[in-house]
């Protein structure tokens, strides 16, 4: 499988002329002790036309650094109907972004499908790279919703699913019931379970433990003015991240080490400060 990246490109060009394009600038920061990966930006410019959407961004790992590389990907996606599925395509190729196999190859596409029938509550997906190193499946799934005592208050689901990089095939199976939602995931390396629960409008929380390995994590989202709160707990550590209004901050501890983590980014609409 190859994929064109000159026939990509003028789907590009078409598309901007007819739809108005999204510039935006993402400004991060590792820790606030290094002063230039804030100067490290990374831009990206979508935009839409019809049913195809398309974008464009680069990653400037660290602007000091002249021999530093500058990661960058091209994306467009397609939406169809037939039959009474809803057909979604994506093709994103990159350079420098991703890696492409175990032979250091950084330039190809990543591909993926989607397909879902509303009516019947069933869905499936499926996605695979191609690059100078060959094509690779990477992953397949389905999805299948059913109503429990034929009422919408209580749904089972069952997804099948094959990992094929890591060669792992796994069934989660859930339950959902009012407020709270209830996931087992069977395989044979792992079982786990996933546990949902809406507290009230604003909190959430989770807990995720397996029968091997134990207690996974734990986590409390809360929504309020001062914005969107996610507190996870995991064996490694405590993580906190606050964002709102394109503002991400947070800081992660470690058991046992000393100073936390500190980290933020902040993400900005060009388009939109120019009229665009």
């Amino acid at each position: 499988m190859k994929f064109s990246t000159a026939a990509l490109s003028l789907l590009v060009v078409g598309s901007v002329s007819a739809g108005a394009p999204k510039i935006s600038l993402v400004l991060r920061d590792g820790s606030f002790g290094s002063v230039s990966s804030a100067l490290s930006p990374e831009l990206s410019f979508t935009g839409e036309t019809d049913d195809v959407a398309f974008g464009m961004g680069a990653t400037f790992a660290d602007i000091s650094d002249s021999t530093a590389k500058i990661p960058k990907t091209f994306w467009v996606s397609k939406s169809t109907q037939a039959g009474g599925w809803t057909l979604d395509a994506k093709v994103e190729a990159s350079h420098q972004a991703y890696d492409f196999g175990d032979d250091g190859e950084d330039t190809g596409a990543y591909v993926t499908l989607n397909g879902a029938d509303e009516a019947k509550k069933t869905f499936v997906w499926g996605s695979g790279a191609a690059s100078k190193a060959g094509v690779t499946p990477l992953k397949v799934g389905a999805k299948k919703v059913f109503d429990i005592f034929d009422s919408d208050a209580a749904k089972l689901m069952i997804s099948p699913r094959y990992d094929a990089e890591t060669g792992v095939a796994e069934v989660v199976v859930g339950v959902e019931k009012d407020d709270t939602k209830a996931y087992l995931t069977l395989s044979e390396e792992e079982q786990d379970v996933l546990v949902e629960h809406q507290i009230n409008d604003d909190t959430a929380a989770t807990l995720k433990a397996g029968v091997a390995s134990g207690f996974i994590s734990a986590s409390v989202t809360n929504d309020s003015d001062l914005g969107t709160t996610v507190l996870e707990i995991t064996p490694e550590g405590v993580d906190v991240e606050i964002k709102k209004d394109g503002w991400k901050a947070g800081f992660f501890c470690v058991r046992g080490a000393g100073e936390p983590t500190i980290r933020f980014s902040k993400n900005v609409d060009v388009g939109r400060a120019f009229g665009l």
